[in-house]
């Protein structure tokens, strides 16, 4: 057979390749086998189906419940309630906590019996109690500071000390070495040396400075820094008295006004044995630790009792 050119020849080739019937025959039986085996296979997957339905049916109902009840409880945010409880307070307490009631030591509270006096009738912050054995002339002295609760506390254990060589007594004539009993407060301090360091007012004696013992002097109990010209026949040339005033403090006792019928000069002061003049001995130790610790904040006082 005669083809006119190539490209005819080739499309004649190319026809009778795929239109003859040996060919189409072959591709119409492979299509109907895989159309066989996937009909077979999802009839196998509907009855496997099927049966694990009816069979676990239950047991799978069960399990994806607890599931989907278990999401809800965890997984799944809520927003809080805004119902208020029926047992909540509806209004803040009246009565606020009180705080534990304050108490003063019991040798607070002793001291205080001791010498007669209240805890009311304390409105200082530095105290000192000087209990007097009459019968061996000594007497110990005890200091309390207040502290930011209340409390009176000790600053230090007390101080063991003398009185006058003629006892204490609330009544004392000029001329007589006794301890007056009673409650003074404490005006200044001074002495021969030099001011040790105290926060209380401290003058260092000169040989200008007297104290006026003379009971007919209108300077009588009186610091004088002078001594010509005075109206006065006795007193304590103070620049003189280095082992008693090396340093010493002065209580308002028979200070304002003066009684010249009372004794005068009353000082705590150094001493190692009852006084010849009447005041408190103490160790110049003692002394110091008193001058240190009095501060003029504190407004100490000193009760004095047996």
């Amino acid at each position: 057979m005669a083809y006119k050119n190539d490209r005819t020849k080739n499309r004649r080739r190319y026809k009778s390749r795929y239109r003859s019937a040996h060919s189409y025959k072959q591709k119409r039986s492979s299509s109907q086998t895989r159309a066989a085996v996937l009909v077979s296979v999802l009839t196998f997957v509907v009855i496997a189906s099927l049966v694990i339905v009816f069979t676990f049916g239950d047991s799978i109902y069960t399990m994806l419940d607890n599931t989907l009840d278990n999401i809800t409880a965890t997984d799944v945010p809520t927003e809080p309630s805004t119902e208020i409880p029926t047992n909540a307070p509806t209004e803040a307490p009246t009565q606020a906590p009180t705080d534990p009631p304050v108490e003063q030591s019991d040798e607070f509270m002793a001291l205080l019996e001791s010498s007669s006096m209240k805890l009311e009738d304390i409105k200082v912050d530095q105290m000192m109690f000087a209990q007097v054995d009459e019968e061996n002339l000594t007497c110990t002295i005890t200091c309390f500071e207040k502290d930011e609760t209340g409390l009176y506390v000790k600053p230090f254990e007390p101080l063991n000390g003398f009185i006058g060589v003629e006892g204490a007594d609330t009544m004392i004539t000029p001329y007589e070495a006794k301890t007056p009993i009673g409650l003074f407060k404490i005006e200044y301090t001074f002495g021969t040396r030099p001011d040790p360091g105290t926060e209380f007012e401290y003058t260092q004696f000169t040989d200008a400075d007297y104290w006026i013992t003379d009971p007919n002097s209108a300077n009588y109990n009186r610091w004088m820094s002078t001594y010509e010209g005075g109206d006065w026949s006795s007193s304590q040339w103070l620049f003189e008295y280095t082992r008693s005033y090396p340093h010493a403090i002065v209580f308002d006792y028979n200070r304002d006004p003066v009684d010249h019928s009372q004794g005068c000069a009353k000082f705590i002061h150094v001493s190692y044995e009852p006084t010849k003049n009447g005041g408190i001995g103490l160790s110049e130790n003692d002394i110091l630790n008193l001058l240190y610790w009095i501060k003029p904040s504190g407004n100490p006082y000193i009760k004095i009792f047996i």
